[in-house]
């Protein structure tokens, strides 16, 4: 018998719903989060609407499992719109909605910290970033390498508005090979290979052909000292045959109440967007340079007192731009009470949007100011945000946000929290959101007993 493959991994997260039963057996956890928003959106020469989606987030992880190595592990999200027909995420004009972000069954072996799994999942090794509906598999090998190989169908989960595919091809596979030597070094080499990308109906808004996915690239872990350490990847498109980018962080902690770091961050935009529809067809022949170095040092004034500064200059081939500033953060009261200060200003030319507006600018002052108490019996937090343009938009010079919220531990697991929120921007005049959250959070040891 034949099996589409493509079709099984498919069916492979829903199949571990039959686990939940076991999953309760053994040592594990049980997150719950439950958001009813109230939003009334009235926009001149539109129609009102009473927005009021209901979502609930909710995540379990069951350990122990069979002989004790096998660990199941779901996460996923639902919503239903009690008012308006609104959908968020993608856009439509749909009352439900919903996405099933991780559910895979992992089983760890007893040698060379192997480890298998099956599922919907993420991987993040060397370059290699994606979500996929197949299997993988991770081993050391001998003299300190080691490999890992995942493959399986593409994960299909947003809607791009004006297209009628997402731009991903139908199957993706991948893997990394890595060196490590002790606490000192570790080396690795990754590549990611998805099936060809699809082509965009002719009668759409934006017809044309995404770029494949593909891309190859090395990744460096490297501490000399034990005061230094350096960490990045370089990754390469084999479509485009030009670098992707450089991404690298240097961090130093030359006494014990002082880090300091420095960032260096190159894309090519063609190779590193390529998988866009934009960059691998309408824009064929640009390939601008984006460039960002900064600087960044964190230090302890005292136990409960931490100051940082940083700044961060972005160059692009049509504009540059930079950014700094500071921010003091406490914490009080044996970790009950947290609070900070930020202030960021970001100096932009003129050119430096994407597509430049004559007498445009893109400068702006941000600061905030946060407060959250967290006791036994009651949270409660006060947030305030606000941006002061350089140059007005829409005839106004600033935007700002107050967010207050307040909660109540019912149980050690179980919490109820609301927060309201108003403000003043350039696309409202008045924003006023609410929200209601109902929390659940629980840890159970072996046969179902909480711990």
């Amino acid at each position: 018998m034949c099996i589409d493959f493509k079709r099984f991994c498919r069916l492979l997260p829903a199949l571990l719903l039959a686990a939940l039963p076991a999953a309760a057996l053994a040592d594990g956890s049980v997150d719950s989060t439950t958001i009813l928003r109230i939003e009334e959106d009235n926009h001149a020469g539109f129609q009102s609407k009473t927005l009021a989606p209901l979502t609930e987030f909710l995540g379990l992880d069951a350990d122990q499992l069979g002989d004790g190595r096998l660990s199941v592990h779901l996460y996923g999200w639902g919503r239903v719109s009690l008012a308006d027909r609104y959908d968020p995420v993608d856009g439509g004009d749909s009352s439900v909605g919903g996405a099933l972000n991780y559910g895979f069954l992992q089983y760890r072996f007893d040698h060379a910290n192997a480890r298998a799994r099956a599922g919907r999942f993420f991987i993040s090794e060397g370059i290699v970033n994606e979500q996929v509906d197949g299997g993988s598999f991770k081993t050391d090998l001998p003299y300190g390498f080691g490999v890992s190989a995942f493959g399986g169908a593409t994960v299909h989960t947003v809607k791009i508005l004006g297209a009628d595919t997402d731009g991903k091809g139908d199957a993706i596979a991948g893997g990394r090979v890595n060196y490590r030597k002790g606490g000192l070094l570790e080396l690795g080499f990754s590549g990611v290979y998805e099936t060809d990308a699809p082509t965009v109906s002719s009668n759409n808004f934006l017809p044309g052909t995404f770029g494949s996915h593909r891309l190859i690239g090395g990744d460096i872990w490297l501490r000399p000292f034990q005061m230094v350490q350096v960490s990045g990847h370089t990754s390469y498109n084999t479509e485009t045959k030009g670098i992707a980018e450089h991404s690298y962080l240097v961090q130093a902690f030359p006494v014990s109440k002082l880090t300091l770091a420095a960032s260096y961050d190159e894309q090519r935009d063609r190779s590193f967007f390529y998988s866009s529809l934009l960059f691998a067809d309408m824009l064929r022949n640009l390939n601008q340079n984006s460039k960002a170095i900064g600087g960044m040092a964190t230090y302890s004034l005292t136990d409960n007192v931490d100051v940082t500064a940083d700044y961060k200059n972005y160059k692009r081939d049509v504009g540059r731009a930079e950014r700094f500033g500071g921010e003091v953060r406490g914490n009080f009261l044996k970790n009950t009470l947290r609070t900070g200060v930020d202030y960021h200003y970001l100096r932009a030319s003129e050119n430096f949007a994407v597509v430049p507006v004559d007498g445009a600018s893109g400068s702006y002052h941000a600061a905030r100011g946060y407060v959250m108490h967290d006791t036994k019996g009651y949270f409660a937090s006060l947030d305030l945000i606000g941006y002061f343009f350089k140059t007005r938009i829409e005839n106004r010079n600033n935007a700002w946000e107050t967010v207050a919220g307040l909660g109540y531990h019912l149980t050690p697991d179980l919490s109820l929290s609301g927060d309201l929120s108003y403000g003043q921007n350039p696309q409202y005049n008045d924003e006023l959101k609410g929200l209601v959250r109902l929390t659940y959070n629980v840890k159970f040891a072996d046969k179902g007993d909480k711990k």
